[in-house]
Parts: structure tokens; sequence; C-alpha cells
């Protein structure tokens, strides 16, 4: 759906989304995608910088720089990796800026606003809240099993390889179907993804045989 867009996480196979990487010699640094990381992280790891996002993605021919697997290696040229080097000395060199001791004595009186964090606390202290609106949602949807199809289970192996606890990479789009909070409702449990899925489906295509012939036609659903 294009309010949903398809992405698989953990640890869908990333065929076809990456390309095929070519070969590098062996002097290039082979680096495996970590849980949370993107490309401009990535870029930060070997350079400090966002710098290298270009490169990653026309060395590794990255469809989408904004779509990348935990679990899924690509390749840092070592031209890059040696400019990593020449960046580092510029990371110690900004270290004088934060050492402005006289500006921090200045900046005492904005530190010194005691009142104003603890004002901030009852913002913290929502944790109550979500509890509560957590727990009547999973009690009410804890049986409900949700319809079964050889369509659906192909749409979530290819939206999350079939887990409820997957996420995009930009945490927008959540468990075994990828869909919104704003269609969750909060209510991550597996009984609420299954019947906000079964609806949106039902109200959308009519069927997951109907989902499923779009997806193939669109890549998404």
């Amino acid at each position: 759906m294009k309010s949903i867009k398809t992405v698989a996480l953990g640890t869908v196979v990333a065929a076809g989304l990456f390309g095929a990487a070519s070969m590098t010699a062996s002097a290039d640094t082979s680096y495996t995608v970590q849980p949370g990381d993107t490309l401009s992280k990535i870029s930060q790891k070997f350079v400090g910088n966002t710098s290298l996002v270009s490169t990653i993605v026309s060395t590794n021919n990255i469809a989408n720089q904004h779509l990348i697997f935990a679990g899924a290696t690509i390749t840092i040229p070592s031209s890059t990796v040696v400019s990593t080097n020449n960046v580092a000395p510029v990371q110690k060199q900004a270290a004088p800026k934060q050492y402005v001791a006289p500006v921090q004595k200045q900046a005492a009186p904005k530190q010194y606003v005691a009142p104003v964090q603890k004002q901030a606390a009852p913002k913290q202290y929502v944790a109550p809240v979500q509890k509560q609106v957590a727990q009547p949602k999973i009690q009410k949807t804890s049986s409900y099993k949700g319809n079964s199809s050889s369509a659906k289970a192909w749409i979530a192996n290819k939206e999350s390889g079939g887990s409820y606890s997957a996420r995009s990479a930009s945490g927008k789009y959540i468990g075994k179907y990828q869909l919104t909070d704003s269609y969750l409702n909060g209510d991550y449990s597996p009984a609420n993804q299954e019947k906000v899925a079964d609806r949106y489906v039902s109200q959308r295509y009519g069927s997951w045989d109907n989902a499923k012939k779009a997806w193939l036609k669109q890549g998404w659903y």
C-alpha cells in the first residue's frame, strides 16, 4: 500500500534490493550491517561524517539508500577506508572547541535551571499511561487468530520474514505485515497485528489473494 511502504527486516534475505554487488580487491573492507544501522551511521563509523553514503551506494549498487538490512554485507572501498584515517585528526582538532572552559563558566547560569528540569520530569513519567493503554488492547485482541491463506503467508514473508517484532530501518513500519502505528494504534501484539492486517486487506483488496496480485505488480500492497 502507498501509505504502508514495503520494508522487510531481521533475517529477511536482501536479494534483489541491494543489486549484485561487484567483487572488490581483498584490500577493501567488508562490513556487516547491524540492527538499527543506516548508511549515514555506517559512514560516520568509517569517516566520522556522512560523506561516504554516495560511495557506499554506488559501490554496492544499492537501489534505495534508505533501505538496508541487518545481516547484509556491504563493501567499503579501500580508498575511503584510508580517508577515514585522514579524518581522524579532524575529530581530534575539534576537541579544543569543546574545551572552552570560560564559555562553560559563563554558561553556568543556563545549566543552573534545576526548576525547569524538575518540571520536565512529569513529561517523562508517562510510563503508566502507556502501560494502561497497551494492556486493554492486548486483552481484547488476545483471542484473535487471524485469517489463514497461502497468499497471506507469502506477503508476511516478503514484508518481514514472518516476524511480529520486525521494524523498518526508519522505525515507521512495524511487525509481521509492516503496518504503521496509525493502523496498530499502539498495540503491537500478534493478535492485533493479525486483526488489523485482515481488516486492511479486506477493505482495500477484498482478499489476500488480490493483495498478493497487487504486491507482485507494484512491489507493495
